[in-house]
């Protein structure tokens, strides 16, 4: 059983909806330090010229040290509106946006007040589209014991897993020997950008899922983002390999 988990995202990049739909299991990591420029607030969507952020305003003076599942949203401006106007603006005319409409408008005309929950929100509406079948869980319903590597050892042994599969940036923390050492496998995966079709010239990678949803469609969403040629992996307890020039 293949484990991953990561923290929720404002509408994430399709390499982590990926990641979830290719794991058996996957955890929200809620109870680690919320970082302020991070995806867990902002992402990016495309525009004519290239691509801008959407992001939400939150609650962080004084607060340096918080959890994600304690981030609160600064609700004293008209962020939500403002949103839904340049999704509106910039995805109008594109080939699937009435498609989405409806959850889009549902989704900024609520009153959100913690960012994790609005993130997950999303992010399960996401998977529910894609028909994904990977066991969610949520890291308040456990206590996971320890911090970084024995965090992931640790979450894998308590819901019975047996092999984790991290994002390649997670190699500057995850020590592999950890895992091995408990008898568990390590596995890295990166996502590529490879192009489909936008609704401007000039394709701009890295944006969220969100523009994919609306230039292609959820099918060839779900194809894209399972599609293991999108990936590229390494041999189980090892690092990833540099790629070749």
């Amino acid at each position: 059983m293949v484990l991953s988990g990561h923290q929720p995202n404002y509408w994430p990049y399709p390499g982590l909806i990926g990641k979830i739909m290719i794991s058996d299991a996957f955890v929200y990591v809620t109870k680690v330090q919320f970082e302020k420029k991070s995806w867990q607030k902002r992402n990016r969507i495309r525009t004519k010229e290239g691509w801008t952020y959407i992001q939400v305003p939150t609650i962080t003076k004084g607060k340096f040290d918080q959890n994600i599942c304690d981030v609160e949203i600064d609700n004293n401006s008209d962020w939500a509106e403002k949103t839904l106007r340049s999704i509106q603006l910039l995805y109008g005319k594109a080939p699937f946006y009435n498609q989405y409409k409806d959850f889009i408008e549902d989704l900024y005309s609520k009153k959100w007040d913690m960012l994790s929950d609005m993130d997950m929100h999303i992010m399960n509406w996401i998977l529910d589209e894609l028909k994904c079948d990977t066991k969610i869980y949520y890291d308040k319903d456990y206590n996971f014991e320890g911090s970084k590597t024995a965090m992931l050892v640790d979450m894998c042994k308590k819901l019975d897993c047996d092999t984790y599969l991290s994002n390649l940036g997670s190699s500057a923390y995850v020590q592999i020997n950890e895992f091995t050492d408990a008898g568990l496998n390590h596995k890295y995966c990166d996502y590529i950008c490879k192009e489909y079709k936008q609704q401007y010239f000039n394709f701009e990678p890295g944006l969220s899922i969100l523009d994919m949803f609306m230039n292609i469609g959820t099918e060839a969403t779900k194809e894209y983002v399972t599609d293991l040629s999108n990936f590229r992996f390494s041999e189980l307890n090892k690092d990833m390999p540099h790629e070749e020039n």
